[in-house]
Order: C-alpha cells, then structure tokens, then sequence
C-alpha cells in the first residue's frame, strides 16, 4: 500500500499532466521542457554537499560536455565516484531535475557523484547520448579513476543508456565499471510489454503516446530494437554487477523484471528490488516520499557494499 504522501503528490501531477494536454494530443517539447524545471524547484541540496558546474574533457581536450559535480563536504575516497545519467525519454530533465535526489546519494555514500549533461533528442538523436555516456567514462579513466571505482547509475531513459554504454564498452575492449545501478530502466524502446499498457493509468507523467514518440525522436532512422538502443536485446555476458529498482505498479515494470531475468541468465550478478503500488519516477521526490527516502537509501548501501564500506 502506497503512503499517503505519494497518493497526494501523484493526484497533484495527474493534473498537472492534464493540464499540458490540448485537444488529446501530446504536449510539445517546448512546454514540457521548463514545466518539468520549473516543477522541480524542491531540487535543493540536503546540508553537507555542494554542486559545482564542470567540464568532461577527453585526453587531447578537443571536446567538452557539460556536467555537475555533487561533493560531499569531507569525502571519504576521492578516488571513488558515481557517474549519473538522468531519465527523461532522452528528451527531457538535466542536472536541475535531478540534483536533489542524486545529491541524497552523494551524502548518504559520502562520495563524489557526477550528473552528466548528455545530449537530448529531438536536437541530437542516437547515438548522441550514448556517446556522451561513452565520453564521460573515458573521461574519466583519463583522469587516473580505477574502473572498480567507478559506479553508473541512472533512471529511466538513463538507466537503459547505462546498460547500453556496458555493452558497448564490450565492444570496444574498454574495462568495464565496478557496478551498474539502474531505477525504473526504459530497456526496451519498442514499448510492447504488457505493463506498458496494463499500468498507463496509474502513471502521471508517461503514456503510451509519449514514449513512443520519445523513442521515434531518439532512433530517427534507427530500428527501435537495436541493442545500443533497446539494450534488452544486448547481450550481458561479463556485465558488472547490477542494481536494478521498479515499481509493480509503473508502466516499465515488465522492463526492470525483463532485464533482471536477461542479466541473471548470463551470469551476472543482480540485485533486483521490487516495490508495491508506486508510480514512475517516485525516487525524485525522496524529501516527501517515504518510499522514496527508503529506494535512495537502498540505491547508497549498495554502492557502500561495492565501495568496501
């Protein structure tokens, strides 16, 4: 049974979403963009980190992508980080929809956590974001960071984009990170599993309708089941250990399970955490949610566990 505080803020964004829509048809980019910004303005840093703006550089520094470092006051390893990409059907959110509950993990494990600012669709479609996770990375191991100290993590749009970036670091003969963390992953752009459908009502801020156009901007001439970009159709052998976190009752429920159930088949090491009657996207709200507060605190002892803390 969903705590009260969730029933509230859902009943406030089913209206919210409601209010976007004109005539039934999808709402534009344009007006989606600064409502969901302006509709995250309780993105405020807890007491005992700070935020600052940076730049990712490759070794020859002859690209830059924008990013936010989350820093704790007194870290306990600077050597040890999380790289975090935020959901949004890739065309949606940034460091500002996602400051607040990434900036709750960095305190909780005491780490540097980095939000990257990767490059969204329609504007820059596949493989845009994909490279950018690639880039970050790199970017990373060129600054002397130990893969095993290197955790990705990301939420929807993101968490399927981390999954992705794994396999293709496969490819690409790259080390691979120490872990996955993956909240309510979109895994599977063809969008044809039946919680898609089953639970479109329950959730306030996806519909059918939405994710595929999302996905049409994403792929452009792409097929929707490409493994870079659906990585439920990857393969997962030699994956690092994965974190993964959905709801019963959102709409990529079937995602999370799906992907768990491919990672477990290859022998990767899974943790799968499943909990009851919570809409997509909970885990932004972890300063009024219970069952927000409780999904963050789970995300930060799995990466302590893996950190050796």
């Amino acid at each position: 049974m969903p705590s009260k505080r969730h029933e509230k803020i859902r009943k406030v964004l089913v209206s919210a979403a409601g209010k976007l829509k004109t005539d039934g048809e999808l709402p534009k980019l344009q007006k989606m963009r600064p409502a969901l910004e302006i509709g995250t303005l309780f993105s405020l840093l807890p007491w005992g980190v700070r935020f600052k703006k940076i730049k990712l550089k490759n070794e020859k520094q002859v690209r830059q992508l924008a990013a936010e470092a989350i820093i704790p006051l007194h870290p306990a390893n600077t050597d040890q980080l999380v790289l975090y990409f935020h959901g949004g059907g890739y065309t949606l959110g940034s460091s500002n929809t996602h400051r607040a509950m990434v900036s709750k993990i960095a305190k909780e494990i005491n780490r540097v956590c980095i939000l990257v600012e990767y490059r969204k669709s329609p504007e820059h479609q596949f493989p845009a974001a994909l490279e950018d996770a690639i880039f970050s990375y790199k970017a990373m191991l060129e600054r002397g960071k130990k893969p095993k100290n290197i955790i990705l993590a990301g939420d929807s749009a993101g968490g399927g984009m981390i999954l992705s970036a794994i396999a293709e670091m496969k490819d690409l003969e790259l080390p691979l990170p120490g872990a996955a963390v993956c909240l309510s992953p979109w895994g599977d752009l063809t969008n044809s599993t039946e919680s898609i459908h089953k639970n479109e009502d329950f959730d306030p801020l996806v519909d059918v309708q939405k994710m595929q156009l999302w996905a049409k901007m994403y792929t452009g001439e792409y097929s929707v089941d490409n493994p870079r970009i659906s990585p439920l159709f990857a393969d997962f052998s030699g994956f690092p250990p994965l974190l993964i976190q959905v709801s019963d009752s959102e709409m990529l429920y079937d995602d999370g399970i799906r992907l768990a159930k491919k990672a477990e088949d290859a022998g990767v090491e899974v943790e799968l955490q499943v909990f009851e009657g919570l809409m997509h996207w909970w885990h932004l709200f972890q300063k009024t949610i219970p069952e927000a507060k409780e999904a963050t605190l789970k995300v930060a002892n799995y990466i302590k566990s893996h950190f050796g803390q």
